[in-house]
């Protein structure tokens, strides 16, 4: 009988030793997920002697649009993009940059039937940004003239045990993410109009 009632005492304590373990392990929280930064690539030199930016972008300042409430806006960092990405090389002609849209929405997961259906119920917020802008080239010689359409957008999701500081990580990730994507889409679409006459990027 003793035996009997050592083995039970240890069957015990072993499981509680694993229930407790699992308990724990349950408890612990997450660890945040690990954001990659695409890289941006190196200056453009562009055949004009001038370059304009120009922001016509209309911040909605209402719910779900929040990127009103940063500092740099979306549209200020697209506009640095710009002024950093895109480099006069040439005597003659001018580029205009025209920011169409720069918005950025955070959206409820938990109450949106359409977004729980499409992530887990771990997830509290959709995080989406959204860029276009218009580039208009003209140069005189030849009366040149080209005009392309950029368009990016990038999203992502902030867990419901995620931190404030986290949070706001996610936040800027996001935005940081959709300048990157619209500098790979730009640097497609320009090589496409300049592939038949090497204009309007520089040699």
């Amino acid at each position: 009988m003793t035996y009997i009632t050592q083995k039970l005492s240890q069957f015990i304590t072993l499981a509680l030793i694993m229930v407790s373990t699992l308990l724990l392990t349950s408890c612990e929280t997450p660890k945040p997920p690990t954001l990659v930064s695409t890289p941006i690539g190196a200056s453009i030199p562009i055949q004009v002697a001038n370059i304009d930016f120009f922001n016509d972008h209309d911040p909605q300042a209402v719910e779900p649009y929040t990127d009103h409430l940063y500092y740099p806006t979306l549209a200020d960092m697209l506009m640095t993009w710009g002024t950093n990405t895109l480099i006069p090389s040439d005597a003659n002609g001018n580029l205009l940059m025209t920011i169409a849209k720069a918005d950025l929405r955070e959206l409820d997961i938990a109450s949106n039937d359409d977004l729980k259906a499409l992530f887990t119920n771990e997830q509290r917020k959709l995080v989406i940004a959204d860029l276009e802008a218009v580039f208009s080239f003209t140069h005189p010689d030849e009366n040149r003239t080209a005009s392309i359409v950029v368009k990016s957008s990038y999203q992502n999701t902030i867990a419901d045990y995620t931190t404030p500081a986290e949070s706001e990580r996610i936040r800027y990730f996001v935005m940081t993410e959709a300048i990157a994507r619209f500098d790979e889409e730009f640097r497609r679409q320009i090589t496409d109009v300049s592939a038949p006459q090497n204009w309007p990027v520089a040699p």
